[in-house]
């Protein structure tokens, strides 16, 4: 159950050499390893969606609204320029090295959950599924159910 991928493996690495904590069961890190993997993704994201060739800035009108979680949107793509697809090759690897990390950071191994999601994404193209015309994300069908991410963690011993 433990099985992870060659790129898992590489990621862990790296972390190990960068002296970042890999763990080998589910939980949930620290306050400040947290924080890391969050500024991590964030900010490959943000270099991946400049390669894309927008920016991206906050749509909320009111500046002086406190601290509120943020959804999608609350954000607005302006295209800058035609895109570059060296930087959205290299934002898109950096995402991936960023999120497998956080799955390391978190003792998660990720052949079992990526095989649960990707069954579960296939699975939205069932009858009554369609596509959003305004955002073109994909609409799962009626009835859908998520992925069982609770019940894989447990079979891995994170008692979630």
């Amino acid at each position: 159950m433990r099985a992870t991928s060659e790129h898992y493996k590489m990621v862990s690495l790296f972390m190990q050499f960068a002296g970042q904590t890999t763990r080998h069961k589910p939980t949930l890190p620290s306050p400040e390893e947290r924080l890391l993997r969050a500024r991590l993704i964030l900010e490959e994201a943000l270099e991946t969606i400049q390669g894309l060739g927008f920016g991206l800035r906050c749509a909320q009108e009111d500046p002086n609204v406190g601290y509120e979680l943020l959804d999608m949107v609350d954000f607005a793509f302006d295209e800058v320029d035609g895109g570059d697809l060296i930087e959205v090759a290299d934002g898109c690897a950096d995402l991936s090295v960023v999120t497998i990390g956080t799955l390391i950071a978190c003792g998660i191994p990720d052949q079992a959950l990526l095989e649960l999601v990707d069954k579960n994404n296939l699975a939205k193209f069932g009858e009554g599924g369609r596509r959003d015309e305004k955002t073109g994300k994909w609409i799962k069908p009626p009835g859908h159910q998520p992925p069982d991410v609770v019940g894989l963690l447990n079979k891995l011993g994170g008692g979630v």
